[in-house]
């Protein structure tokens, strides 16, 4: 079954990424997806107007209501005063009821989906809870030995360690690590985008 829709969680509320969005999608909106944005959709048109993009949202409560060619979004409630604020640590539950919905989204649909999450302060969101949105994500949806893979058609990079200082990353690598990284890159390359010689005579004989 192939991707047909793309979830966009806008993340901190006073971040630059409404910014990013606002610049995209002004001019480009026909995807061959169905795009759908998670956040608060009245701080959203704030931000657009004060920015000055102006885009047409289509808001919606199930995947049934969403449509091609149009931003679709799914509204989070959130109270502010400003467009754009100092970021803080009363955007947590905001954040977390944004994440909530789109893996409750996933979780109760068939379809594949791709998820896009804006940027999130780790000071503020994750408070030293986790390492990064990866850890955050795995801890959330229960996955085990989770793998970061930045992807694109040219070239892809899957750090073995992920969100450490530099001075604690020799401990965490091994080769059992590095084997499950491979392998599990390789299997969503073959069953997610569909390409069968990702992997040329990999060969792994486990210690004794």
């Amino acid at each position: 079954m192939s991707t047909k829709y793309i979830l966009i969680i806008l993340g901190e509320p006073f971040s630059t990424f409404s910014e990013i969005l606002g610049k995209y999608f002004s001019k480009r909106t026909k995807s061959k997806k169905v795009i759908i944005l998670i956040g608060n959709k009245k701080l959203f048109n704030d931000q657009l107007k004060k920015l000055k993009y102006k885009l047409e949202l289509n808001e919606i409560n199930n995947l049934r209501n969403a449509k091609k060619n149009i931003i679709n979004f799914f509204n989070i409630s959130f109270k502010y005063n400003k467009a754009f604020s100092k970021i803080s640590i009363k955007s947590k539950k905001y954040i977390e009821s944004s994440f909530d919905t789109a893996l409750d989204i996933i979780k109760k649909n068939e379809d594949k989906f791709i998820l896009i999450n804006g940027p999130v302060s780790k000071k503020a969101f994750l408070q030293k809870k986790y390492l990064g949105i990866t850890e955050y994500l795995s801890r959330k949806t229960n996955t085990k030995n989770e793998v970061m893979l930045i992807y694109n058609e040219k070239l892809s990079v899957s750090p073995i360690t992920t969100h450490i200082p530099l001075k604690y990353v020799v401990k965490q690598i091994s080769k059992k690590k590095i084997v499950n990284n491979i392998l599990k890159i390789n299997n969503y390359y073959k069953e997610i985008l569909k390409k069968k010689n990702f992997i040329c005579n990999f060969r792994y004989k486990p210690a004794l």
